[in-house]
C-alpha cells in the first residue's frame, strides 16, 4: 500500500517540474514573438524611408529582413519546445490521475 502513495507523490513532483518547464518555455516563446514583432516594425520603418536611388540602403534593408526572419525562426523554435513540454504535461496529468486512483483503490484491499 505504501508503494502506491510513493508513486502518487512521485507523479505529483513530476507534474510540478513539468509545469514549471512549460511556463518557462511559454514565457520564452512570448518574448520571442515580441522580439519578432519589433524586428518587423523596424523593417517596415526602414522600408518606408527607403529611396530606390540609394543602393547602400539595399544591403541595410536585407540585413533587417534577415534579422526579422531569424527572430521569427527563434520564436517558432520556442513554440516547438512549448508544444513538447505541453505533451509531457498532459502525460503527467494522466499518470497522476491513474496513480491517485490506484492509491485509493489500494485502501480498499
Amino acid at each position: 500500500m505504501n508503494n502506491m502513495f510513493e508513486k502518487l507523490s512521485r507523479e505529483i513532483q513530476k507534474l510540478e517540474i513539468r509545469f514549471q518547464d512549460f511556463i518557462k518555455n511559454e514565457e520564452k516563446f512570448m518574448t520571442g514573438l515580441r522580439n519578432c514583432l519589433e524586428k518587423f516594425k523596424e523593417l517596415n520603418n526602414n522600408l518606408e524611408k527607403f529611396s530606390s536611388s540609394d543602393s547602400s540602403k539595399v544591403e541595410e534593408l536585407m540585413e533587417f529582413r534577415l534579422e526579422a526572419a531569424r527572430a521569427f525562426n527563434d520564436a517558432l523554435i520556442s513554440e516547438s519546445r512549448v508544444e513538447h513540454d505541453k505533451s509531457h504535461l498532459l502525460e503527467s496529468y494522466g499518470a497522476l490521475i491513474l496513480a491517485m486512483e490506484e492509491a485509493f483503490y489500494s485502501l480498499k484491499t
